[in-house]
């Protein structure tokens, strides 16, 4: 069974902890791979913001979508942590405390419940 062999063990569980970690940084720091603009059928790499001075409502008519370039961040960073994790021998993690599995994706949840209270506040 490849989910009982412990590479992959160690990889699912370090994924999952830093990728909580990874996205509440990409949302705080606005570190999106990409940007979509759907009514548009836009994807552009990076972050965009609307920049039109003369006309601010621009950003109403054509609304970009971060979530996906958030998600994209996280998941690569992620993958780089889980793919180390998987390569470590048993014995080297066997000493970590894995209640950090269950911690960090808790913390992580109300950090990103902070970050997006200005836009209920609009």
């Amino acid at each position: 069974l490849m989910t009982a062999s412990s590479p992959f063990r160690r990889f699912a569980f370090v994924f999952g902890a830093t990728f909580a970690v990874f996205y509440v940084i990409a949302l705080a720091k606005d570190l999106a791979l990409f940007t979509v603009f759907p009514s548009l059928g836009i994807v552009l790499a990076g972050t965009h913001h609307s920049r039109d001075v003369a006309d601010p409502a621009m950003g109403f008519l054509a609304p970009a979508m971060y979530w996906y370039g958030w998600a994209a961040t996280a998941a690569l960073g992620a993958l780089t942590f889980g793919f180390v994790a998987a390569l470590f021998p048993g014995r080297w993690t066997r000493a970590f405390w894995l209640g950090w599995v269950w911690l960090v994706p808790a913390l992580s949840m109300i950090a990103c419940v902070y970050l997006t209270l200005p836009w209920f506040r609009l």
